[in-house]
């Protein structure tokens, strides 16, 4: 199961670890406990925007996607549920977390959070979340998968404005990450 996990979460735990280092070596950060609360946000950013399909199982249990799930929650069967949604992720199409609704919430929150004088542990685990949102956009931009992102829209963006508006929010992500 831990093997399938690395498989799947291979690149959003490569972008977290990057993050965290990056957040580590700019040297605001000199506590130990400051430097472990980091780290272990930046680990649990990666995987909150795949709560949601676990949340959207229990708001839309009719559907047949909710009720696998759910059944797989019952049986305890993790792996067998990594595995059903990692292959069955865009039949969910109203998708909260992972939309570009989302991203413009996240937005100014991040910058927000950066500002601000919070924990390490709350920066981190934003700031992570903000980045993997970005990837998951770009990966569903490259598996021609956009128009569910941007289901709240009622034009659909086009292949100018999606590299336009990824390329606003990596703007805003490094932003973040020099006022920190």
């Amino acid at each position: 199961m831990f093997r399938k996990i690395i498989s799947i979460y291979k690149i959003p735990l490569l972008i977290s670890i990057t993050l965290a280092i990056v957040l580590l070596a700019q040297g605001v950060i000199r506590n130990p406990i400051d430097i472990i609360s980091t780290i272990i946000g930046c680990f649990m950013g990666t995987f909150v925007l795949d709560s949601e399909y676990l949340l959207y199982s229990y708001f839309d249990p009719t559907l047949e996607f909710s009720k696998n799930v759910v059944a797989y929650i019952n049986h305890k069967d993790y792996k067998s549920l990594i595995d059903f949604i990692e292959t069955n992720r865009y039949e969910v199409k109203d998708r909260s977390l992972n939309s570009a609704l989302f991203q413009a919430i996240l937005a100014p929150i991040c910058i927000f959070v950066a500002y601000a004088s919070t924990s390490y542990f709350i920066k981190a685990f934003t700031l992570c979340v903000f980045a993997n949102s970005i990837y998951r956009l770009v990966e569903a931009y490259f598996d021609g998968k956009t128009n569910d992102w941007f289901w709240a829209m009622k034009a659909k963006p086009s292949k100018e404005g999606i590299i336009f508006y990824v390329s606003a929010l990596t703007l805003i992500l490094i932003f973040c990450l020099y006022i920190i």
